[in-house]
């Protein structure tokens, strides 16, 4: 068997850096020019192409496979080769070891098969996006938390949510909290580290430049998949459940199917969320964090030191010039104006003085000026 050819490594995570920029992305506007309100759709429909471009220019054959092996996952968990288990509901007085003996071989060997795919699916996914590792397990739990709740709302009502109590509902909703949290938690966590990212490594003097950066590592579409991935994952779910729920599931086929196709699209949207990041963030090795946790992981690696945040050198004469980068990644630089102690972000206006932040610094030890950017070394910064 031929092994996969490693990716190169701008293939790994710098691809949001190479070829089409969002911000230089154009679409014609329709609705959008006389009704200014839907200019954020339009915003949306540009950055939905641009991510339909960047699967097509990075998407290659382990994502295929990836896909493949999810979605082969999915149909031989929906499938008993015709073995009747399913049609059959099983004997429920044989329970354990007995139960499992019980069980047609065909659809036993369909179970093993969909645990094996599955847990190589999970392997392949925490290797191809080691940005996302954590949140590929958060993702999952959630998933599988909807899954539960929602086998177990169903088992007391088969035609749930119809003719069900309110404690029917409990099941259900304890499974969409967990994913709910869990889903929270992962897009607060890009998001902020998204904002590091651009302010640590697209600093310029330029606000133009900046609103360039902030516009292309623009996340209003990502958060669109994520809202959609949970979405599916609750209508799979209610599928996947009520295919099963009767005794007499001969009617059942439709939902089967239904739910084979709906997991498909859950596969590719899942590794669609796990890939922008990755793309966008670049091979940095830092795991994606909230700023709260990842002050957490500073105090536990003992790095205590790191609160007063990264200070300023001189490019030429290495003096200590005005400027520091918070542990947050935020930029402050003092005041320029005599007799002012204020300190912000470069390029805000001063609330002693009202004296715009200096975008460049001048250097009391050689007098050299440079662009703050060049007073805080890349090697320093994640």
């Amino acid at each position: 068997m031929e092994e996969e050819e490693p990716e190169p490594e701008q293939a790994i995570g710098e691809q949001m850096h190479t070829g089409m920029r969002l911000s230089n992305m154009r679409l014609e506007q329709y609705l959008s020019v006389s009704q200014p309100w839907l200019v954020p759709l339009h915003d949306l429909k540009v950055e939905l192409s641009f991510h339909y471009r960047k699967v097509r220019e990075t998407w290659g054959r382990r994502t295929l496979v990836s896909l493949i092996i999810g979605s082969l996952a999915f149909l031989s968990g929906s499938s008993d080769l015709s073995s009747g288990e399913f049609s059959g509901g099983g004997n429920i007085w044989k329970v354990g070891i007995e139960g499992l003996n019980a069980v047609e071989w065909q659809a036993f060997a369909m179970m093993i098969t969909s645990f094996v795919l599955w847990a190589l699916f999970l392997m392949r996914t925490l290797s191809e996006y080691p940005l996302m590792r954590e949140k590929t397990i958060y993702l999952f739990v959630g998933w599988v938390s909807v899954q539960a709740g929602l086998v177990i709302s169903i088992a007391g009502a088969p035609k749930f949510p119809f003719n069900a109590s309110m404690f029917d509902f409990l099941g259900l909703i304890i499974g969409v909290a967990v994913l709910g949290f869990l889903s929270f938690n992962t897009w607060q966590a890009v998001m902020q580290t998204r904002d590091l990212h651009v302010v640590t490594q697209h600093s310029h003097p330029d606000p133009r430049k900046m609103q360039e950066a902030v516009r292309d590592h623009s996340l209003q579409a990502w958060v669109l998949i994520l809202i959609v991935w949970a979405s599916l994952v609750v209508i799979n779910g209610w599928f996947g459940a009520h295919s099963v729920a009767y005794r007499d599931s001969s009617g059942m086929g439709i939902y089967r199917v239904l739910y084979f196709i709906s997991g498909i699209f859950c596969v590719w949207s899942l590794i669609h969320l796990l890939w922008y990041p990755q793309m966008m963030l670049g091979a940095t090795g830092q795991e994606i964090e909230s700023d709260r946790a990842r002050e957490v992981s500073r105090k536990l690696r003992g790095e205590e030191v790191a609160e007063v945040g990264q200070r300023g050198k001189c490019p030429s004469c290495g003096s200590i010039t005005p400027i520091t980068r918070l542990p947050t990644g935020v930029l402050e630089v003092i005041c320029a104006t005599e007799e002012c102690d204020g300190v912000g972000p470069p390029g805000e206006r001063c609330e002693d003085c009202s004296s715009v932040f200096p975008n460049r610094i001048t250097c009391e030890g050689c007098g050299s000026s440079a662009p703050i950017s060049n007073h805080l070394p890349d090697q320093e910064a994640w």
